[in-house]
């Protein structure tokens, strides 16, 4: 693998990374002070997940993101695309399902919620229904 594909291979997946995360900041860190009581240990797992993110992604990358020789970039970029990728799917769902899991049965949805959103919804529906 030549300096130069192996440089974009490496900003590529910090990209998508990058971009992934800051999408789901704001709604994560909501999620985790609702959880956690707090912000600091909202932050903990904020900066956890981020890690995780990167260092799993990078890590897919690295091992099986290489490439012969004169090989083409745009074949290239789309395996280090889907493996950048699919190293953020394994953190979102990760995270999800612990979230999920500490979610208590009898949480209700949030009051800002309108009735239009969910029809279904009736007052004494849990959180886990709603979604």
């Amino acid at each position: 693998m030549s300096l130069e594909l192996f440089i974009v291979s490496i900003v590529l997946t910090l990209a998508t990374v990058g971009t992934a995360l800051v999408y789901l900041r704001a709604i994560t860190r909501r999620v985790l002070v609702m959880q956690c009581g707090h912000d600091t240990g909202a932050e903990f797992w904020l900066r956890s997940a981020d890690v995780l993110a990167v260092a799993g992604s990078l890590i897919l990358v690295l091992a099986f993101g290489g490439a012969t020789p004169g090989g083409d970039w745009v074949q290239q970029m789309r395996l280090v695309l889907g493996l950048a990728l699919f190293g953020i799917f394994v953190t979102v769902v990760l995270v999800a399902s612990n979230v999920w899991r500490a979610l208590p049965a009898n949480a209700t949805p949030a009051a800002s919620s309108s009735a239009t959103e969910k029809p279904a919804m009736t007052a004494g529906a849990t959180m886990r229904e709603a979604v």
